[in-house]
């Protein structure tokens, strides 16, 4: 296991934020960026704080962690403790820390940063806060930037930051801080580009990892991948078992317009990323006691850029939220419910505040049959037909703030409450896009926001449009009876837009991860001579074939009748019951309707033969 020093804090997960809006009222005399750190070693957070430029102006600092007290210092203190030695294993803690400033002779702007410190199995934590150049990266830290196929652009993974990019975004949308690494295709495609088809990719491993005591491994990494509307670059995370002489895909994005050399785009798999970005690792690294994970961006050809910071690796799984469902997810295909509020400057103009009615026609699938590219690579790519949008774009471009209000949800009983949504949004530049919560049903709302874009540092403007899934645990929630979030975009018109879908809130403890969907061809169980019936004809096709050196079925998986594995004479007799004798039906999926086989026994069908 690594963990890395900052400041002498033994660091495994930390993501920090200083909230929009603290600009200090006197800044010569009230301190400045709040700041909270884990210490693994000593079962402690560290928070930090700028004292004032013209020294100590205070006669204390009262520091609150999710509105409790837990420090009070003298006023030319500049660090406390928070002691989470007791804190509930297997979980990511959500840690709200405000300071407050006392005796100075103006009042001073209280100061907030949300902080996550992790409880689980940790396997890895880099934020790159070590190392003075990539060499050090690679030699003291252990991890290996590799170019693949002698790539022709300079944008190899540094640490350097070439053209000075903005961070990638920390939990709450707003960018992390320090080092990170980047890829930047803007910089290094300007003098030669890599050709399409030509496998040329600009890749960084981690460190070698044992996961082998890990029941779940996933991977929790702040990223944003600006991929460009009209480009072809290709941003994977894959993992290898076996030192790298072979990996899996768990995770892929592709511009938008990569439309004529493989892998293609499709409504799956479009857009750029700008989130704290969870990938459940567990199918390729559990149990594992070498693991690598790579981070590939694959044949940019003069795109943008993926940059990458706060690397996690753990056993704990945040995106199936909680066990318990408060708000059944809302897919908006039936317009916006009536129990939903719609609020803001243009709710006397349905098309100019939240809507359901796309009115500028972004849906790929809806509009275009899913196929790309669509409205120059700026369409609504992976929300399907329905969503609920606010298009700051449409005709007639009046001014913006907009609200989309839950309904409300009693949360009192809960201790852990999380909100999930899916979106979708084309940045402008100087709109603001915020998730913020309300305590008292949507009447007024809570600061900081759950989740705010800032869309004027956000990724280059303009570009292909950035989607996520969302889950947030919402600490401020839990214990209140009149809980609901509101999505709320403000902008002055004729910006870009954002659309929301999926969205519901659940609590309780972490749900589990639902089983991976069966894989293969659909089939009819007991269909052996795959005529698309099951009948005696099928049975005797069987026994033929078992001693009468008859043909082969196309499709082994429905011959095995009594879903053993095998194919053999006992499967004949089961159909043979089933038909005549009164027995039970057959194993899933059945022999009235085609479906997967959902036991993962190693038969198959042939894949070019349909079910009907």
């Amino acid at each position: 296991m690594r963990f890395l020093r900052f400041s002498g804090a033994i660091f495994a997960l930390c993501l920090v934020i200083l909230w929009p809006g603290t600009t200090l009222i006197h800044a010569q005399s009230c301190p400045e960026t709040l700041q909270a750190f884990p210490d693994y070693g000593q079962d402690q957070m560290v928070i930090e704080w700028s004292l004032p430029i013209a020294g100590p102006g205070a006669t204390e600092y009262q520091l609150f962690r999710n509105g409790q007290l837990i420090a009070t210092v003298d006023g030319d203190t500049a660090v406390a403790i928070d002691d989470v030695s007791a804190f509930t294993a297997s979980r990511h803690h959500v840690l709200d820390y405000l300071l407050v400033t006392v005796g100075t002779a103006a009042p001073c702007l209280d100061l907030t940063a949300r902080g996550y410190y992790s409880t689980g199995v940790i396997a890895l934590f880099e934020d790159f806060e070590n190392y003075s150049s990539d060499v050090e990266m690679e030699s003291a830290g252990g991890w290996s930037i590799v170019d693949e196929n002698n790539p022709l652009e300079d944008s190899t993974w540094t640490l350097t930051n070439p053209l000075g990019r903005q961070h990638p975004p920390g939990i709450d949308g707003h960018p992390t801080r320090g080092a990170f690494v980047i890829s930047d295709s803007d910089y290094g495609g300007a003098a030669n580009t890599n050709p399409l088809g030509s496998g040329m990719s600009h890749d960084i491993w981690t460190p070698t990892m044992n996961c082998s005591a890990m029941g779940q491994v996933a991977l929790h990494a702040s990223v944003c991948a600006q991929l460009n509307d009209n480009g072809n670059a290709i941003f994977d995370i894959d993992v290898s078992t076996d030192g790298g002489t072979t990996w899996e895909n768990a995770f892929r994005r592709i511009a938008p317009t990569r439309t004529t050399s493989p892998p293609v785009v499709t409504v799956d798999d479009a857009d750029g990323v700008y989130q704290l970005l969870e990938v459940d690792l567990s199918p390729y690294a559990a149990g594992q006691p070498s693991v690598r994970i790579r981070f590939r961006h694959f044949e940019p050809n003069w795109d943008w850029w993926i940059s990458i910071d706060d690397v996690l690796v753990d056993d704990i799984l945040v995106s199936p939220g909680g066990d318990t469902i408060l708000l059944e997810s809302e897919d908006f295909s039936a317009g916006i419910p009536a129990d939903w509020q719609i609020d803001g400057l243009n709710t006397n103009s349905p098309l100019n505040t939240w809507n359901t009615d796309d009115p500028c026609n972004r849906s790929i699938t809806l509009n275009n049959g899913g196929n790309f590219p669509y409205q120059g690579g700026r369409a609504v790519n992976r929300l399907r037909d329905y969503f609920a949008i606010l298009d700051s774009d449409c005709n007639p471009d009046p001014s913006e703030d907009e609200r989309l209000i839950t309904p409300v949800v009693d949360c009192s009983t809960e201790e852990h409450v999380y909100l999930h949504f899916d979106s979708e949004m084309l940045p402008y530049g100087s709109e603001t896009v915020e998730v913020l919560l309300s305590i008292d049903a949507g009447n007024s709302f809570i600061r900081p926001a759950v989740f705010a874009a800032p869309t004027s540092t956000s990724p280059q403007p303009g570009e292909e449009p950035l989607y996520g899934r969302f889950v947030f645990e919402e600490p401020r929630a839990a214990g209140q009876s009149e809980v609901a979030f509101l999505f709320k975009y403000t902008s002055s018109g004729n910006q870009w837009w954002w659309a929301v879908d999926n969205v519901s809130i659940t609590a309780g403890e972490y749900a589990a991860v639902p089983p991976p969907p069966p894989a293969g061809t659909a089939f009819r169980r007991g269909d052996c001579n795959w005529d698309n019936s099951f009948n005696i004809a099928d049975c005797v096709f069987l026994l033929a074939t078992l001693f009468s050196g008859g043909p082969q079925s196309d499709c082994p998986d429905a011959c095995d009748m009594n879903d053993d594995g095998s194919n053999n004479i006992a499967d004949a007799i089961t159909g043979l019951a089933t038909l005549f004798s009164g027995a039970g039906p057959l194993p899933d999926p059945g022999s009235n309707a085609c479906g997967l086989d959902p036991t993962d026994d190693g038969q198959a069908c042939d894949p070019t033969s349909a079910c009907l």
